[in-house]
């Protein structure tokens, strides 16, 4: 099985083997592949982390500029490999007052957060959370929740305005010893039971609308979310692929 991002699973449907769950009718069309090659299964919204003894909570995407940030700014990831990083750059694009067409916004945002000495080039764990050495964070608003566990002062905001959401594809690989076992997992992450169990990991199933409609979500999971912003963008296949393209030729130089 995998267990990855949309860019990735675009640059990678030769080695997936077709499957649609029991449950296919509750997912969403624009968060599956339409044969089943990879299919959404849970995700969130992009958000940033931070050590609320050290900073205040950024109102809005250009406080991170400040002098107040410098050397203190992470993102989880390259944005060119990793799904949270590619996340952070389209959340910095659509709060830019760009769209999802097109990143440049999004990296012209980093280059700024380079030249003013606030992007912090660490790769994100537990363990730099726990520290203090990745002190504010782009990620995924139910894996920055989880550092409260490390960090008694970790708070999480999502900005007002458009939100960028984003989820991770289940995808059966092609190659698999035992395929049916393999398609017996994916109906059994798709079921109400471990639906619920991402909810209560923080993120928002996939199954989550037809599930309230039925009244199999579990309510007071689903009403302990942050509130979700006025607009919320999610990148179609075309756009992430474009995007994966421009950050290719981009990034680099753009924080070099």
């Amino acid at each position: 099985m995998f267990d990855i991002g949309l860019t990735v699973a675009l640059q990678n449907t030769d080695v997936f083997a077709p499957y649609k769950v029991q449950t296919w009718e509750d997912i969403p069309a624009e968060l599956k592949e339409p044969t089943g090659l990879f299919v959404g299964d849970y995700g969130g919204y992009m958000s940033i982390g931070y050590d609320s003894s050290k900073f205040d909570a950024p109102a809005e995407l250009s406080d991170l500029l400040s002098a107040d940030y410098k050397g203190a700014v992470a993102i989880n990831g390259d944005p060119t490999q990793a799904g949270a990083a590619f996340a952070a750059v389209g959340l910095a694009t659509v709060q830019s007052d760009g769209t999802l067409d097109d990143f440049q916004p999004g990296i012209d945002f980093f280059s700024e957060l380079q030249k003013a000495g606030n992007l912090l080039k660490v790769d994100v764990t537990t363990a730099t959370i726990a520290s203090g050495e990745t002190p504010v964070v782009f990620d995924w608003d139910y894996l920055n929740a989880s550092h409260t566990a490390d960090n008694k002062d970790w708070k999480v905001v999502v900005f007002d305005g458009t939100g960028y959401a984003g989820y991770y594809n289940q995808a059966i690989n092609a190659d698999a010893p035992h395929p049916a076992a393999a398609r017996l997992w994916q109906e059994f992450l798709y079921s109400d039971e471990v639906q619920n169990l991402w909810l209560k990991g923080g993120a928002r199933p996939v199954r989550m609308e037809a599930m309230t409609d039925a009244g199999t979500i579990d309510a007071d999971l689903a009403a302990a979310l942050p509130e979700a912003p006025e607009e919320t963008v999610v990148p179609t296949e075309e756009q992430s692929t474009n995007a994966g393209t421009l950050l290719g030729e981009k990034w680099a130089s753009a924080v070099q």
